[in-house]
């Protein structure tokens, strides 16, 4: 999974601040002994910086780093056409399947990953920054050199990427080349929209009581993992968060995981969601996480940074509802001292006593941060642009007839007050008006949010007050 977190931190920096200039920032290549996705070895390098044919250092930008991290994992499929799992994804507890083991829910991540570095492309063309690329590279866009791979065919990707790492053995040739903007964002389009359709049409399980969700995983011996069997239901949240967060699931298929989650996942005695339902076997062909007892880390726990990633996921699918049932029940169970034993925070799993376990291993902290300020509250960045898209129930105003949330925002400190006279729900309303610093200022509607440009956020200490008022279908907010 190393190569999918770049583009996500990247793309936050670059929604917050407007920065398309890093994405042309020259940084040097590492080098070491594994090569081929790590399944040879080559000659130890002289040091530790890539060098070219020719002996000189190899560099290019944050852009074709990100690129080569997406373009070499997209044609590195099994034989599900899903990209192979490897030593593990997400889930380090799924290290056993390196073989034929295949990552359906890295699948979607990847996808929406090729659909962000599109638009990224375009971005930086219509400001006039320069997209040039090792030459090696159109190896890997097939749809910008003509080659026109089948991507329903597993092999010929995989005869991609082999051709690929025999081409840039010994190092790259150092050369470069301008690329057709255009037909790039078409390419990588094109990639990422084969890889959700493959998930969204050929992993969805439907059962037979109505609800549904994802294969996540196939096994080392080539099997689905998920699914409905005389043994019981099997089912990982992994799968179903990066459907959803990604775009691959469709609307019907989101309330389907919603369903099967509740019915399978939900705990509320553990503080909500475990990361899978009892396989009931130590499953060796898939990772070490089954040697654990049921209900403990990876193996069926309450894993907080699987879940809060689940509510996040929640609220980019539009469902506020469940997201802050999500965020309210992992919280509420870190409270309860007298259960979790713990100081406050967040740990990286609940056992099955209700005890917070891990309380300094977790990335869960971050993630629940970054939930609450940009989808509950919905204060967020869009290429630099402010962009107000409010999730908050009704529920969270209690009494009060306005909340507001402090954060950081390219080079401003804000403070966004939202005032919901009315006591609407989310869903229900719409942003009406939207005053910085006292004075009232025109906004772009985007369905019930507002997009601000950033030149209209000053420097220092800026208070952003948001009227709310009831959706109207149809209606036209600010001009």
């Amino acid at each position: 999974d190393h190569g999918a977190w770049p583009v996500l931190t990247v793309k936050l920096y670059v929604d917050q601040t407007g920065d398309l200039p890093l994405l042309t920032e020259e940084q040097e290549y590492f080098s070491d002994t594994l090569w081929a996705r790590a399944t040879e070895r080559v000659p130890a390098p002289g040091e530790t910086r890539l060098t070219t044919r020719a002996g000189e250092v190899c560099t290019g930008s944050v852009y074709e780093h990100m690129l080569l991290q997406q373009l070499s994992a997209f044609f590195n499929v099994g034989d599900h056409n899903c990209l192979r799992l490897e030593g593990a994804d997400w889930n380090d507890g799924l290290d056993m399947a390196d073989g034929t083991g295949e990552s359906v829910a890295f699948t979607t991540l990847y996808g929406s990953n090729l659909l962000w570095l599109a638009d990224a492309a375009e971005g930086l063309h219509q400001a006039g920054l320069p997209l040039v690329l090792a030459e090696e590279l159109l190896l890997l866009l097939d749809r910008c050199s003509g080659a026109d791979v089948d991507y329903e065919d597993p092999a010929a990707k995989r005869q991609v990427a082999a051709a690929f790492f025999a081409a840039t053995r010994g190092g790259p040739s150092g050369d470069k080349t301008e690329i057709d903007v255009a037909s790039l964002a078409a390419d990588l389009r094109e990639k990422g929209e084969h890889l959700l359709r493959r998930v969204r049409e050929k992993e969805w399980i439907q059962s037979a009581d109505g609800t549904g969700w994802f294969n996540g995983y196939y096994d080392n011996h080539g099997r689905r993992v998920e699914g409905e069997s005389a043994d019981g239901v099997r089912m990982t949240l992994t799968g179903q968060v990066f459907a959803l967060m990604s775009g691959a699931a469709t609307p019907e298929q989101v309330r389907g995981v919603i369903a099967a989650a509740d019915a399978h996942l939900l705990d509320p005695t553990i503080g909500g969601y475990r990361l899978n339902t009892d396989f009931g076997e130590v499953k060796l062909d898939l990772g070490r996480l089954f040697g654990f007892a049921y209900g403990h880390k990876e193996n069926g726990a309450m894993f907080s940074h699987m879940a809060v990633m689940y509510a996040y996921a929640l609220y980019t699918r539009g469902e506020a509802v469940t997201a802050e049932k999500v965020m309210s029940m992992m919280y509420s169970a870190a409270e309860d001292f007298q259960r979790s034993r713990m100081y406050p925070g967040l740990p990286e799993y609940f056992d099955p006593q209700g005890r917070g376990v891990y309380c300094y291993l977790t990335g869960s902290a971050s993630w629940y941060l970054l939930t609450v300020v940009t989808q509950m509250f919905g204060v967020r960045g869009r290429w630099g642009d402010l962009v107000l898209a409010p999730q908050l129930t009704a529920g969270q105003w209690g009494a009060g007839k306005t909340l507001s949330v402090r954060t950081c925002f390219g080079g401003s400190q804000l403070t966004v007050e939202y005032a919901n006279p009315q006591g609407l729900d989310a869903g229900e309303y719409a942003i009406e008006e939207v005053l910085i610093n006292g004075t009232v200022t025109d906004f772009e509607a985007d369905g019930s949010a507002a997009i601000l440009p950033a030149a209209r956020i000053p420097a220092g200490d800026v208070v952003v007050q948001v009227q709310l008022g009831r959706a109207r279908t149809g209606a036209t907010y600010g001009t």
